[in-house]
């Protein structure tokens, strides 16, 4: 199995965390871990599951890897010179930061030997990995790999078990398209008619009101479009270096919207045609509720009520309507600020977020594929540009795709044609009340990768 997997690692900023592919970071305040004496050579506390003896140097280094994991003070470079050989600070730093977040592991198994030691863990949310150290001479850790151990999918009801044991609030739909009609029917699905955070999947919507202003005539892909500070300050993925003022024409913005995710490109495009547009766009894809998003939060509104100073959040929850109206304008007033206290905690659980449910998204898909015929034919290029999955190319001869992540948010969506011309759509959408690592998406994939073995192709 073969999976590209393109997403947060280090410390995010919301500003990178709603895409698939991400390069900015925003550091925490750090603290370190305290040095470990290793005094005693008797099995080390059970408190993590499998006890891990300490009595060599790989023992050793795997139970200081495990205190250090399963501690509340983040990691950081004074506490891993400890554990590290100086040469591998850096890079051990950054593997351990990355998988930090889902703390607190569980070993279930320990295989130490002559310079190594392998630990079987579990995350906080059911995920299995492997971590595997080397030390060298002189006892410190000059190699540690960390890699996921995929669950094995074998029907759908392994999906929903997997799911489930994370502990997240989830959906997931395959549903076969009938893209005349712009229907979906489910084959397999749990939840499919909640609506859960949708992160940049809401990212359909915008490129469909682009794509049906080009067809109006009102927009050309080749326009350009100027780069603001205001649309650069919720960050780009591959268009960072290009300063304000810079041109971009329609069709690049759109492209990197969707293969990158990129935030700056998106709400250059939101503003091109307006909040109106993509509020119609709701509407034409058949959105069970566009009331819901109107009006429509560009990321700089969203991100400002969600992450932003001052802290907007409780009034959010609260407000109605009218009353979110006010906050998204009174945001438009001053730069995007993102609270560094606030990075790394979910914002959806004050409903600061895009929504929709798992039909929804069959429906975007299935109106952009429909739609994408003369002027507006490249759609179906930007969209599979990145498919994101590696699929059977004799069992799959197409794939589109959009996902994204948000603290505490994973979303995956496929719009896939079988070798007999029919298409499908899949989709996944976890909620957690917790921000996830890196980790989450390699295990989600993993679980849709197979997913897609189950799909009953003709």
């Amino acid at each position: 199995m073969t999976l590209r997997v393109a997403v947060n690692s280090g410390r995010p900023d919301p500003r990178q965390a709603t895409g698939l592919a991400v390069a900015l970071v925003v550091a925490l305040a750090g603290c370190t871990q305290p040095a470990l004496e290793p005094t005693a050579s008797e099995p080390a506390d059970a408190a993590y599951g499998v006890p891990i003896e300490i009595n060599t140097p790989p023992g050793l280094r795997a139970k200081q890897t495990m205190d250090m994991l399963n501690s509340d003070w983040p990691i950081g470079e004074v506490g891993v010179r400890t554990l590290a050989a100086p040469d591998e600070v850096e890079d051990i730093v950054a593997q351990l930061d990355k998988i930090w977040w889902d703390r607190p592991f569980t070993v279930t198994g320990v295989d130490v030997g002559a310079g190594q030691a392998t630990l079987d863990v579990v995350t906080s949310y059911g995920v299995e990995q492997e971590i595997s150290l080397r030390t060298d001479d002189a006892g410190m850790v000059d190699r540690l790999d960390v890699s996921l151990q995929p669950p094995a999918i074998g029907s759908w009801s392994d999906v929903d078990a997997e799911l489930t044991k994370s502990g997240a609030r989830y959906s997931y739909q395959a549903s076969k398209v009938d893209l005349g009609a712009r229907d979906c029917t489910v084959v397999a699905g749990t939840n499919t008619d909640l609506s859960l955070p949708l992160a940049s999947i809401f990212k359909l919507y915008v490129l469909l009101a682009v794509a049906e202003a080009v067809k109006d005539g009102t927009l050309d892909w080749d326009e350009s479009m100027t780069v603001t500070k205001r649309a650069k300050d919720v960050g780009s993925s591959n268009l960072e270096q290009l300063p304000a003022g810079a041109r971009i024409s329609v069709r690049t913005a759109a492209q990197q919207m969707i293969s990158a995710s990129d935030n700056m490109a998106t709400d250059l495009l939101i503003a091109r045609v307006g909040t109106g547009a993509v509020e119609r766009a709701l509407v034409t894809a058949g959105h069970h509720d566009p009331a819901s998003m109107t009006p429509f939060p560009t990321m700089h509104e969203l991100f400002s009520v969600g992450w932003g100073k001052p802290d907007l959040r409780e009034q959010w929850k609260s407000a109605s309507r009218e009353g979110r109206a006010a906050l998204l304008k009174q945001t438009n007033s001053r730069p995007y600020q993102p609270d560094p206290e606030r990075t790394h905690t979910p914002a959806s659980e004050f409903g600061a977020e895009w929504y929709g449910s798992a039909e929804d998204i069959c429906r975007v898909h299935a109106a952009l594929q429909a739609g994408a015929v003369g002027e507006a034919a490249p759609v179906k290029e930007i969209l599979s540009a990145i498919p994101g999955i590696e699929l059977d190319e004799s069992k799959w001869t197409y794939v589109g795709a959009k996902g994204g992540n948000l603290p505490g948010d994973l979303t995956f969506s496929w719009y896939a044609m079988d070798h007999t011309g029919q298409p499908w759509v899949v989709s996944f959408q976890l909620n957690w009340p917790r921000f996830r690592s890196p980790t989450a998406a390699g295990w989600l994939l993993s679980i849709a990768h197979q997913a897609f073995e189950l799909v009953p192709t003709g």
